[in-house]
């Protein structure tokens, strides 16, 4: 008999570690097994509580891989069943010692014994206790997609060369065939066993590994009863009932087969529940049951998958052989979602960290750990991060922020400061009113004041003129106001031809900013001061300009210590209309930068000059160039 498909030595020692991982599975107090490690149901019998299906043959096969009846449909023969069912081979052998099955019997020499199940389990070993005489020849097999295909685990022949061609393990170890349990004596009481896995390679393999489950998963158990044999006439004489009770035409009986297994959970449960507790009410108490009851954040009837939370890494079975339960981890999702799903390429650009991607945030947050709020809201300052809370719509002014980005609704607000995006000359976090100097809030913004000092922020009139005091509170670059009409012609102390002073120039004014973009930038300047300051007052004195600074950082110094405080800067670039450039307006806070004027050590602002408005970035900036020593 040849043909056949069948297990490697190697895969069938791989076998063993599962059955000695759960004689580890002994309950032990009110502990649970699985608290950070490995951990697997206890083992029972997988034919308590199932229908275990016969089946006689109706010709001799030399296939033990085909079917036994190919021409013939595989009905279950109910012969002598209601004195020797089936359902006698799965009783408990201590209550009921003497009850057995019988088979068909007839001239036919072969049967079967089939047990499906309904979902996957995990095999450790199978014993047969024969009130016959053992078979001269039998297969056991296996399925693991529900009887589409057959794998035979041990093939046992009384002469395996004869009935099988294959070698006697007793001979040559690692055989699949063996004549150790194929001996007519005794002739009742007899055992086969199958071991799935040699328990002294037990420590080296990992039954949860995918190697390890392709050989232990199992759906469907098989037993082919291929050649029977009768007991010797010396032992029939000596031992006269050892079979008178059994018909004369069966030529197998069986006391008790025993499928030793448990239910398939990857070593992420103790315990397992019925597979389909709503369709059998009536289950058997001893019946191994196929869902597991998942821990170490899996799921799943097999705890094959992770929790709808806990995928911020790969699922992995845990380790039989270490004993590791390789957990599934939590996403970090800040209470803002109930799932995630695991990303590769989160996980390979954190350096296999954390791949978790939140699914749905809830509560106007966005992100992949829901840790930003969404287009339309801003981070609430006195809440913490997993408040339900925590984002807050944007309220901008209409009439003084400037409108959503193209293809966004809504108002748009910075999302952790909660500032609008202002039109021209307006202020405020909601772009509610105008700046300093400026009048008219409306749809347009609001205008430049054209006034010495200031005017009414509603009307535009000019407000606290200085007669007296030949001095302009005007932003430094941009339209300077035409101012000749303050002065008369005896207290102007400057040439008209001197093209120095913004008062005799009027028109429109244009200046170019300079923008800082990196660390190098800043690291590159060869600038005496570097300061940061609030710009309080700007002054046109006619020969020169004045600027009120309050100095809030000093980052560089020159010839001349500087140290906080207020202090004057005096910009030299004027143009031919009557403006200054860079621009200083009052009321900001700037990065400056420039030369000291020699021998008096005053701070000048030319065209050259660093003069950049400040933003977090830009002192972010500043951190980097103070830790490059380039400040």
């Amino acid at each position: 008999m040849t043909g056949f498909r069948v297990l490697d030595s190697g895969g069938q020692h791989m076998l063993v570690a599962f059955g000695w991982l759960l004689l580890f599975g002994t309950r032990s107090g009110s502990v649970s097994r699985c608290v950070d490690q490995a951990c697997s149901p206890p083992i029972g019998n997988l034919a308590s509580g199932r229908v275990l299906l016969t089946w006689p043959n109706c010709s001799i096969n030399d296939n033990i891989n085909q079917s036994l009846c190919p021409n013939a449909p595989e009905t279950p023969h109910s012969y002598q069943e209601d004195t020797h069912p089936s359902s006698l081979m799965t009783d408990d052998p201590f209550l009921h010692p003497d009850t057995w099955w019988a088979s068909g019997g007839g001239h036919k020499e072969q049967d079967e014994i089939r047990l499906d199940m309904e979902t996957k389990f995990c095999l450790s070993h199978v014993v047969l206790v024969f009130r016959s005489p053992r078979p001269a020849a039998m297969v056991i097999e296996r399925s693991a997609d529900f009887g589409i295909t057959w794998e035979a685990l041990r093939v046992f022949a009384h002469n395996c060369r004869v009935e099988f061609d294959l070698d006697d393990d007793l001979n040559r170890p690692g055989s699949l065939c063996t004549s150790r349990y194929s001996s007519p004596q005794p002739c009742s009481g007899g055992e086969v066993i199958l071991r799935t896995l040699d328990p002294s390679s037990a420590k080296t393999f990992d039954p949860y590994s995918p190697e390890g489950l392709v050989r232990l998963t199992i759906t469907n158990l098989r037993i082919r009863l291929l050649k029977a044999q009768t007991c010797p006439a010396s032992l029939n004489l000596t031992n006269p009932t050892t079979t008178s009770e059994s018909p004369p035409s069966a030529p197998y009986a069986i006391y008790t087969l025993l499928a030793k297994g448990t239910c398939l959970c990857h070593g992420h449960a103790e315990y397992c529940l019925p597979y389909k507790s709503n369709k059998d009410k009536t289950q058997d108490s001893d019946m191994v049951f196929g869902k597991c009851l998942c821990v170490h954040h899996t799921e799943g009837d097999h705890c094959e998958r992770c929790g709808p939370l806990y995928n911020d890494r790969p699922w992995r079975p845990a380790n039989g052989s270490s004993g590791e339960p390789n957990p599934c981890q939590k996403c970090e999702c800040h209470g803002h979602a109930d799932s995630c799903h695991f990303s590769l390429r989160a996980w390979i650009s954190s350096g296999g960290i954390s791949g978790g991607v939140c699914n749905d945030c809830q509560h106007n947050t966005e992100g992949r750990r829901c840790q930003r709020c969404r287009h339309g809201y801003h981070r609430h300052p006195s809440k913490p991060l997993r408040s339900p809370h925590v984002c807050t719509r944007c309220w901008c002014d209409p009439r003084g922020s400037l409108p959503p980005p193209s293809g966004e609704v809504g108002p748009w607000c910075d999302p952790k400061s909660s500032q609008c995006r202002c039109k021209s000359g307006v202020k405020g976090m909601s772009c509610s009113h105008c700046l300093p100097g400026y009048w008219g809030f409306g749809e347009d913004g609001c205008k430049p004041c054209a006034c010495p000092h200031s005017c009414d922020p509603t009307t535009g009139h000019c407000l606290n003129s200085y007669p007296n005091n030949h001095v302009l509170n005007v932003p430094i670059g941009g339209k300077i106001p035409d101012a000749d009409h303050i002065f008369t012609a005896e207290e102007i102390p400057w040439s008209k031809k001197l093209a120095v002073s913004a008062l005799h120039y009027t028109g429109k004014c244009r200046c170019k900013e300079k923008s800082l973009r990196s660390v190098s930038d800043l690291c590159k300047t060869k600038h005496d001061y570097v300061i940061k300051a609030s710009v309080l007052s700007a002054h046109d004195k006619g020969s020169h300009a004045e600027v009120r600074v309050k100095v809030r950082k000093v980052l560089r110094s020159g010839q001349v210590a500087l140290h906080l405080g207020t202090v004057s800067m005096y910009p030299l670039s004027w143009t031919s209309r009557g403006c200054t450039c860079p621009v200083l307006n009052p009321g900001m806070k700037y990065l400056l930068g420039g030369p000291q004027e020699p021998g008096t050590g005053r701070l000048l602002v030319t065209m050259q000059s660093l003069v950049v408005p400040w933003t977090p970035r830009l002192s972010l900036l500043l951190s980097g160039g103070l830790r490059n020593g380039c400040l």
